[in-house]
């Protein structure tokens, strides 16, 4: 197993992984507009994408997070918006080990914080991250205006 960031070169295996992400939330299958979108993200830095390989380099597990600022600690946060492992290769510990070393990674590039949004239905996400010592928001309310 290795953890990568990706790059251009690794887009293909990193696009299969989101288009089957985003068909597990229930969106359309669109492995040509999820290629284009994670094409730009990458091109305008406005994301890192992480990506788990097995032993033999196929993408089993991959991650997105968006960088951004926390005015009161006047430090740089990630907002991990995005995490997903394939059918085939779920409970080998691929999630694990790539919340690992995202940790280990931001945190040593100074970063204050990883933040998170999972589905009040995604038990499994849940018990992940509360494992991993992920603290449940308890003292701020979530507010959208959709547009």
């Amino acid at each position: 197993m290795q953890i990568i960031e990706c790059t251009l070169k690794d887009l293909d295996q990193a696009a299969g992984l989101f288009n089957q992400y985003r068909i597990f939330y229930e969106l359309p299958d669109d492995l040509a507009s999820s290629r284009d979108f994670l094409k730009a993200n990458l091109d305008g830095k406005r994301s890192r994408i992480f990506l788990v390989l097995d032993d033999q380099g196929t993408a089993q597990a991959f991650a997105q997070l968006y960088p951004a600022l926390c005015s009161l600690a006047m430090k740089r946060f990630y907002w991990l918006y995005d995490l997903f492992v394939a059918p085939e290769a779920r409970k080998s510990g691929y999630a694990r080990q790539l919340m690992n070393h995202l940790t280990t990674l931001l945190r040593a590039e100074g970063a204050d914080r990883i933040s998170l949004d999972t589905a009040s239905s995604n038990k499994a996400a849940q018990a992940l991250y509360e494992s991993l010592g992920y603290v449940r928001e308890a003292e701020f309310l979530t507010y959208h205006q959709y547009l």
